[in-house]
């Protein structure tokens, strides 16, 4: 069989993959995520693996099953649970955007548009006091499944139900930006007060009006999706099974053979929940592709079965040590106020030693956040090699200059991070002895998710801490990963998001001002209530580089070149590693596997793997 490992790292910006316990991820907003669950490759032993040398039978009718280990609640993009993962990959089979992004290069593409506008292509104009119009012209041929052309009303009507919700300002703030909106058959005009590359990717699904109108387009739509632009048609679940069949209204064609896509008839998600039975039924043959953990061993095993392919890709997913610099902090001994304190700390860790412990199924360290959503970068932190030496080095001036004796008194830091899987805790043992060998005492601080991705991180009680973002890409994508750092948008319990009037992501105080007010309290995993309390002080960073980065977002969210853009972006880049707001440690890899014998045509993409669901089809079909 082959083992496919791309020469060039792969990397985006949203969504989690299977076997996880993270946070929901959301296409509007980059999410913190958690760990793997805690069951290792080890405890997988598929049963059927002796008999899975022989081609297995072609089922009829001409279809190809995909075992999930997520159920949905909805498929519904306006409903909670709507930016889920699994929600994602079956609304790519039967939904449609303005624009999508291509699996393999991660680049933005038109989808239901003819082409993605740009001031180049006068698709953007820009006045002088900033006003601009966005036109996007829709393909001619593009119509529901009954037939109605897609129309730029439609875009309209999907405008209108977005920003009518109350109870999801962050898919619904975006939006808001738009002062206007004109329409005919085929064309969509949007209006904004300013300059915004936004556009982009603000429609990733369309509805209809003349089938929604009138009705509640979230409440009367949670278990049946409404028409289909999409290369499939939705049925009813029945048991453990969604079946898709074929919309012979879809109106895109092979690119190089002409024929009418999509070219299966059926599209089977297979809901199997448990890892072990997941896996074992993809080597028995009863599903055709699956989502893999990241496990090497698991990754080898399948590799040695032939007729299977296993594609192994840098997902969107990427942890990092993050500092913490509010008053909420729970070490009084903190440091991290000082940059030589948190250059000194990269200096001592060893992300080679961390990569050999072999999570995530990943060998590459990370220098670039732009990387991870392949954009060009200057890799800012590579400037920071393991270096106790240096490190000890930048110790010994800052604690001169304190006037303090370190080796009596050595610095202290309390690593905070989730309990309920392996990795975490593991990297955490491994951290206190780096540390040690520069003189810092490290206290390990575990905790449930549950706890961790509420209160703690909500209220800052942190000093360093460790979790994952994932990374969306396009323009939007990497400007929502950069503002998590934004110092005018901390996190708050104002119902207006904050200083901008945005939802604040900026968990580590990092340059923000004093914040208020307490949030209604959570509920720990043991049913007792925890106060989420928001109140607190200026960050202890508040300095011409913070003040610099805000500008910079500033500009970023108000033009509409690209070049200047990229450019803004890598001043920020540069301006995070060169402080050391946080410390980027690894991507996660992405694995899918799929019988080839069996299946043409399916690209593994740690974005969607549905993301080219329409050109797969069956050998011998």
């Amino acid at each position: 069989m082959r083992h496919r490992l791309p020469a060039v790292a792969m990397g985006f910006a949203l969504l989690m993959g299977a076997c996880s316990d993270a946070e929901p991820a959301s296409p509007a907003q980059s999410s913190a995520v958690s760990a793997a669950p805690s069951t290792t490759a080890a405890t997988i032993e598929p049963t059927t693996s002796a008999t899975t040398t022989t081609t297995p039978e072609l089922p009829q009718p001409n279809e190809v099953v995909v075992g999930i280990d997520q159920r949905p609640d909805s498929l519904n993009p306006l409903a909670p649970g709507g930016d889920n993962q699994i929600v994602l990959e079956i609304n790519q089979a039967i939904g449609i955007g303005l624009t999508e992004t291509h699996g393999e290069t991660l680049e933005l593409v038109p989808d239901l548009a003819m082409e993605i506008p740009s001031v180049a292509n006068g698709g953007v104009v820009v006045a002088r006091n900033g006003t601009t119009t966005v036109t996007f012209q829709l393909r001619d041929e593009a119509v529901w499944e009954d037939g109605t052309p897609i129309s730029g009303d439609d875009i309209a009507f999907t405008y209108e139900s977005i920003v009518a919700l109350v109870d999801r300002p962050f898919l619904s703030g975006p939006y808001e930006a738009i002062t206007a909106i004109g329409t005919s058959a085929k064309t969509v005009t949007l209006t904004f007060a300013e300059p915004t590359l936004a556009f982009e990717t603000m429609f990733p699904f369309v509805i209809p009006r003349h089938q929604v109108e009138g009705t509640d387009p979230v409440a009367d739509w949670l278990q049946t999706p409404w028409l289909s632009a999409g290369p499939f048609l939705f049925e009813p679940w029945e048991g453990d099974e969604l079946a898709l069949t074929r919309n012979s209204a879809f109106w895109k064609s092979d690119p190089d053979t002409g024929a009418p896509l999509p070219h299966l008839d059926r599209l089977v998600f297979r809901y199997i929940p448990e890892t072990a039975a997941l896996i074992d039924a993809f080597t028995s043959g009863e599903t055709d592709i699956v989502g893999v953990p990241p496990w090497s061993g698991m990754i080898d095993r399948l590799s040695e079965l032939e007729g299977i392919e296993v594609e192994v890709r840098n997902s969107a997913i990427w942890e990092h040590f993050t500092f913490q610099f509010g008053e909420r902090n729970p070490n009084p001994e903190s440091l991290n106020q000082h940059v030589d304190f948190r250059r000194a700390i990269f200096h001592l860790i060893d992300r080679e030693a961390i990569l050999d412990l072999g999570f995530w199924g990943t060998r590459t360290g990370l220098d670039s956040i732009l990387g991870v959503h392949g954009a060009a970068t200057d890799q800012p932190w590579a400037q920071y090699p393991h270096d106790p030496v240096e490190a000890r080095r930048l110790l010994g001036e800052l604690c001169s200059r304190l006037g303090r004796d370190c080796a009596i008194d050595p610095p202290r830091v309390v690593f905070s991070t989730t309990s309920n899987a392996d990795e975490r805790p593991a990297i955490g043992r491994l951290l206190v002895e780096m540390l040690a060998v520069g003189g810092i005492e490290a206290e390990l601080d575990l905790q449930d998710s549950s706890l961790y991705f509420g209160p703690t991180i909500s209220n800052g009680a942190w000093d360093l801490g460790m979790w994952a973002w994932f990374a969306q890409p396009s323009p939007a994508g990497i400007l929502r990963s950069l503002a998590i750092w934004d110092p005018a948008a901390p996190i708050t319990g104002d119902p207006s998001g904050g200083p901008r009037g945005l939802p604040g992501t900026n968990y580590s105080r990092w340059g923000t001002p004093s914040v208020c007010c307490s949030a209604p309290a959570d509920s720990s995993s043991d049913g007792t209530s925890v106060e989420t309390n928001l109140d607190q002080g200026a960050s202890t960073v508040l300095d011409e580089h913070t003040v610099r980065y805000a500008e910079i977002l500033d500009q970023m969210r108000t033009t509409a070149d690209h070049e200047v853009f990229a450019d803004l972006a890598r001043e920020a880049e540069q301006i995070l590693a060169d402080q050391v707001v946080f410390i980027p440690l690894l991507t996660r890899s992405s694995v899918g596997a799929v019988w080839t014998n069996r299946v043409e045509g399916y690209i593994h993409s740690p974005w969607l793997f549905t993301w080219n669901v329409e050109e797969w089809s069956r050998f011998g079909v």
